[in-house]
């Protein structure tokens, strides 16, 4: 019965201070990198050319990669120039080099 009463005493103690770092704002949460959602116009060399923004609002937004740009293509490996016109993608992060360029499984259609 101690053993019992000590297990319930030791978890009662690592769930409040579980509670207390987790309701912690200045505890640090790691940093999610945002997305730049396109379609892709052409590829120009080492740039990705893509059309972004809202309906109606699109822009042609030019983005530089590098050797360690990463292209998913459907989840398998793939390289920038297999990209082609009209495929949409995410390129991460949002801003610079791109890191990272996916183009997404598509969704599966429901049917009506």
């Amino acid at each position: 019965m101690k053993t019992c009463s000590r297990i319930l005493a030791v978890l009662a103690v690592v769930a409040m201070v579980s509670a207390v770092y987790a309701a912690d704002p200045a505890t640090p949460k790691p940093e999610k990198k945002k997305g730049l959602k396109g379609q892709v116009v052409k590829v120009d060399g080492t740039n990705l050319v893509i059309n972004s923004g809202k309906k109606g609002q699109e822009k042609e937004v030019t983005v530089a990669t590098d050797a360690k740009t990463v292209v998913t293509i459907e989840g398998k490996d793939g390289k920038l120039a297999d990209l082609k016109a009209g495929q949409k993608v995410v390129v991460t992060p949002d801003t610079g080099t791109a890191e990272k360029i996916e183009v997404p499984v598509p969704k599966a259609k429901k049917n009506k």
